[in-house]
C-alpha cells in the first residue's frame, strides 16, 4: 500500500496529495537534518509533499511523552494520548493519529517542524518487546509472520531494530530479559543477532 494511503487511512480519511502537498510547501521545510535513525523520518518529497512521516510504537507511558512534546510545538485540539488532529503553528503543520494497539501505542504522524522531529529524537524511544506485545505466542510456532504480527513486526519493531549496533541491540536485551525460544527468534526473524 503507498505510503500516502497509509496516512491517509491512520488518520480516517483519505486527503488528496495535492491538498497535503498544499499544507507542507518547500518553503516551510528547514534543509535536510541529521536526524536520529529511530523513529524512523521517511521524506516524502518524491511526492511533492516537503515533510517527514513517522510510524512507530511506543508504551503508553512513551506515547504521553511523544504527544506532551508534539502540544510543546503545537497548539494540539486535545492533549489525549491516543487521538487524531491536524495542527498549525505559523508555516508547520502536523497531522497525526496515535491510537491504542499492541499493549501501547502507534503513533503515525507527518510534520513539517524540525524542532519537533528532534524533540521526539531525544525523547530516545523504543518499541515494547515482541515477548511482551506478543505475550501468548510461542515462538518455536510461528515460521513466517501474518496479518497482525506481520504488520507489528515489519513496520513497528524492525526500523527499531535494524537502527541499532549490535551494543545497543544487547542493551535493549538486557533491559527486557527474554527466554531462549524468543531469542532464537529474533536471531532468525531480526536481521542480526540476539
Amino acid at each position: 500500500m503507498n505510503i500516502l494511503k497509509r496516512i491517509g487511512i491512520a488518520l480516517g480519511a483519505s486527503k488528496p496529495i495535492d491538498d497535503m502537498a498544499r499544507e507542507y510547501p518547500e518553503s516551510a521545510l528547514a534543509p535536510a537534518q541529521d536526524f536520529a535513525r529511530y523513529p524512523e523520518k521517511v521524506f516524502l518529497g518524491a511526492k511533492n509533499i516537503f515533510a517527514y512521516r513517522l510510524e512507530f510504537t511506543v508504551s503508553e507511558a512513551d506515547a504521553e511523552r511523544v504527544v506532551s512534546a508534539m502540544g510543546s510545538q503545537f497548539d494540539l485540539p486535545s492533549h489525549a494520548t491516543f487521538q487524531e488532529c491536524t495542527a498549525k503553528n505559523g508555516s508547520h503543520s502536523i497531522h497525526l493519529s496515535s491510537r491504542p494497539e499492541f499493549g501501547g501505542a502507534v503513533i503515525v504522524m507527518v510534520t513539517n517542524s524540525v524542532a519537533l522531529l528532534k524533540e521526539i529524537d531525544a525523547l530516545d524511544l523504543t518499541p515494547p518487546p515482541p515477548w511482551v506485545v506478543f505475550s501468548d505466542a510461542d515462538p518455536s510456532t510461528l515460521g513466517s509472520l501474518q496479518g497482525s504480527m506481520e504488520y507489528w513486526w515489519e513496520w513497528l519493531f524492525m526500523p527499531y531494530w535494524n537502527s541499532r549496533d549490535e551494543a545497543a541491540r544487547q542493551r535493549y536485551l538486557a533491559e527486557h530479559p527474554t527466554s531462549a525460544p524468543w531469542l532464537e527468534f529474533l536471531s532468525s526473524h531480526g536481521g542480526g543477532s540476539a
